[in-house]
């Protein structure tokens, strides 16, 4: 199985664009993971996991919970890491929505494919999360991936055959888990696009 946990919630305040930038986790993250994750992911049992995460401070801090939870080493990720947002990362969307109006149109057209300034596409987190992902899904232990909503988005998107402009449909809350078979992977005709 393939459990993908979102880090808990952080101290960023709402409207702002945050891909790769780093931010800690809100005391009431620390909690969140603490209280509500830990022991859904206990019920679960995942025996002898291996544990990856996102090397950005939010999904390390809600890792190294897991990881002294489960008793388990947490292995940094960097495939693991939310969308690279580029020069739009840390501004308000409002901001960026007066200063790039036709790119920031471009974006709500095409998700899938267009690139923020000096950024990445979630077509390419995709790629870079299924390069990590497919082989990992032919190992017989579990994985965690400790991550960010847009990587899970994005393989969401792949596992239910569902084209990457529809990944705002998938909403993954703060400290939530996801669990997708590993075969779901391993099928052929898998929807990439």
């Amino acid at each position: 199985m393939l459990y993908l946990v979102r880090h808990g919630e952080t101290i960023l305040r709402k409207g702002i664009c945050i891909g790769q930038t780093d931010i800690p986790l809100a005391k009431k993250g620390f909690n969140q993971i603490a209280e509500q994750t830990i022991p859904q992911l206990l019920t679960l049992n995942p025996l002898k996991p291996v544990l990856l995460s996102s090397p950005l401070i939010r999904t390390m801090q809600t890792g190294k919970i897991l990881s002294n939870a489960l008793n388990i080493p947490i292995i940094p990720e960097d495939a693991l890491k939310e969308i690279n947002m580029g020069k739009w990362d840390g501004l308000a969307f409002s901001y960026i929505q007066d200063h790039w109006p036709d790119e920031y149109q471009q974006r709500g057209n095409s998700f899938a494919h267009f690139r923020t300034p000096q950024g990445e596409s979630f077509f390419d987190v995709q790629q870079r999360v299924l390069e990590l992902i497919l082989p990992l899904c032919h190992t017989p232990e579990p994985i965690i991936c400790v991550t960010h909503a847009g990587v899970i988005r994005t393989l969401l998107c792949a596992a239910n055959q569902r084209p990457l402009q529809d990944l705002f449909t998938f909403k993954p809350a703060t400290g939530s888990i996801t669990i997708l078979s590993k075969k779901t992977f391993t099928n052929k005709g898998l929807y990439l696009v």
